[in-house]
């Protein structure tokens, strides 16, 4: 489990944050744009990568966007960290991986 390489789905919801990044959103802390592009190369995650992109699920509120997304923190944020819009897919994935590691 430890060395796990993300689906591609994760690397390709968090290329929809850097898209909106280059289109200038100021999203997402250094860390969060570190994962981003950890989880767009799809670099093996560690144990303890898991475990953090599993407690980001606690932003899913701050995900709510109505029209661009590209215009929402928060969501590109939550893009940025591997989740779909609207769902905590990666980080219930992190969790399973977690779980059963």
């Amino acid at each position: 489990m430890v060395n796990t390489i993300p689906p591609k789905y994760a690397s390709n919801n968090a290329r929809k944050a850097l898209e909106c990044i280059k289109k200038g959103s100021k999203a997402m802390t250094p860390v969060g744009r570190a994962r981003m592009r950890q989880l767009i190369n799809r670099e093996k995650l560690s144990r303890k990568d898991l475990n953090d992109i599993h407690k980001f699920r606690r932003h899913k509120k701050n995900a709510e966007y109505k029209g661009d997304y590209c215009k929402d923190k928060g969501a590109v944020a939550w893009l940025g960290w591997g989740n779909s819009l609207g769902d905590d897919d990666f980080s219930e994935w992190a969790r399973r991986k977690l779980k059963n590691g």
